[in-house]
């Protein structure tokens, strides 16, 4: 792997590790609604497990992209570019993107 693929796969493990921090966001911000009310302590107990979840989820990311900035500094550095004719990128397969996960908090509104 030369440099260029070590710091984009830095940069792609950093963009999910920056989504999975808003999700934990969400979800701490969630655990801090239920926490409040007593009868749903619970509920309260089930999020804050959702939310270590999904900050090992961000940690690990964390970790991915420390070992990737690594790899790109042991790496040289690669030679100046070459010229790609369209036949070439055309027959480049896409690239597949996982699924993401999302958190969406649900907002109640009350009308009154």
């Amino acid at each position: 792997m030369n440099q260029k693929e070590a710091l984009q796969s830095a940069a792609d493990e950093a963009r999910k590790a920056a989504r999975a921090a808003r999700e934990f966001a969400g979800i701490l911000d969630e655990y801090a609604k239920f926490i409040v009310q007593p009868n749903s302590r619970q509920r309260a107990d089930d999020v804050h497990q959702s939310a270590m979840n999904k900050l090992k989820t961000v940690n690990d990311g964390l970790a991915v992209c420390q070992k990737w900035g690594e790899e790109a500094r042991k790496t040289p550095a690669a030679g100046p570019a070459m010229a790609v004719n369209s036949e070439q990128s055309e027959k480049r397969e896409p690239a597949v993107k996982s699924p993401l996960s999302s958190y969406r908090p649900v907002h109640k509104r009350h009308n009154r």
